[in-house]
């Protein structure tokens, strides 16, 4: 039998907290319902089981303010893996009609504030929206090591899958700097990516940052697109994409783009080898901005992105 969350008396729990923690004492090898009814839920939200559905009915918010700068109960920075408003760890998960907010804010006080970290494989989210501002949206795995420090830190990672495939259909994600940013193989669908304004103008705004692994065929794919951009974002101040790690994959095929994308699309991350191992494609992209600028290591195709269905993508169509 599903699980209902909500204030209405035919409702077995009120938080979605008391829910989670009813389910991550089932089976998880038995698939799991949990519906969510209209309400804005405070809650940090950690699911580890696979086979669950949460399903939001109306209009369902999960919101939370946790940042990479807050400190902690030992005096230190949380950092940015320890924010997460949904953390998802399992397989076979569907998620729908949810909104998942981190309210942190922005700025040098703040940092890092993730509203989902997807650790997950076979996983389907549909008509969801996602807010944050740097680094909404973690799709993992976590590259072997960080660029600083010993260990990543966070919440605790109990599962590692051999794969983390991940579609998005008709979602929103919005944010400023590397607000789609890991490893997953994840394929975008009909979903628009809304940039924010940065407190520093000058500052430019980055959608994605993959950190690919090496031998992985697929990274981010986004087909059939659109990037937007709030009112006071500037003119070319926005890259489509940085390398988090040297050989990140991103393919925008068949989006269009509106003019707060930077005519040269890409960035290096201040490292010009990345340019020889990072694989950055556009393919029929409208763009509303001069695209004939685009960074000479990335390849820019004007014709329709005929070989980058869900398809080509996810051999195993199972979970989709």
């Amino acid at each position: 039998m599903p699980l209902w969350v909500g204030a209405e008396p035919f409702c077995e729990y009120a938080s979605i907290g008391e829910a989670v923690e009813e389910l991550e004492r089932r089976d998880p090898q038995i698939p799991e319902t949990l519906y969510i009814l209209s309400g804005t839920y405070r809650e940090q939200l950690r699911i580890y089981r696979s086979n669950l559905k949460m399903i939001g009915v109306g209009q369902v918010t999960i919101e939370m303010n946790r940042f990479a700068r807050e400190k902690g109960t030992d005096g230190k920075e949380i950092g940015t893996f320890a924010t997460p408003t949904l953390f998802l760890g399992g397989s076979d998960l569907r998620v729908e009609n949810i909104t998942v907010s981190n309210t942190a804010g922005q700025g040098e006080s703040i940092g890092q504030a993730i509203a989902v970290a997807a650790y997950c494989d076979r996983t389907v989210f549909r008509s969801c929206i996602f807010k944050g501002h740097q680094d909404t949206l973690f799709t993992g795995p976590l590259p072997p090591s960080p660029k600083k420090g010993s260990v990543f830190g966070g919440i605790e990672i109990r599962q590692r899958h051999e794969q983390y495939r991940q579609l998005y259909m008709n979602c929103r994600i919005e944010g400023t700097v590397d607000y789609v940013f890991g490893g997953a193989c994840a394929y975008f669908e009909q979903c628009e990516l809304h940039s924010l304004a940065r407190p520093n103008q000058d500052s430019f705004g980055y959608v994605t940052a993959a950190s690919t692994p090496e031998n992985q065929s697929f990274g981010y794919v986004f087909r059939r697109c659109v990037l937007t951009a709030a009112s006071d974002v500037a003119s070319a101040s926005v890259y489509l994409g940085r390398p988090w790690r040297a050989y990140a994959r991103t393919v925008f095929a068949d989006c269009r783009m509106g003019s707060h994308i930077h005519p040269e699309g890409w960035d290096n991350w201040g490292d010009a080898a990345n340019e020889r191992t990072a694989d950055y494609r556009e393919y029929g992209s409208a763009a509303g901005k001069d695209s004939s600028r685009r960074v000479a290591w990335a390849v820019d195709d004007t014709s329709p992105g005929k070989l980058w269905s869900r398809g080509d993508v996810f051999a195993d169509e199972r979970f989709w």
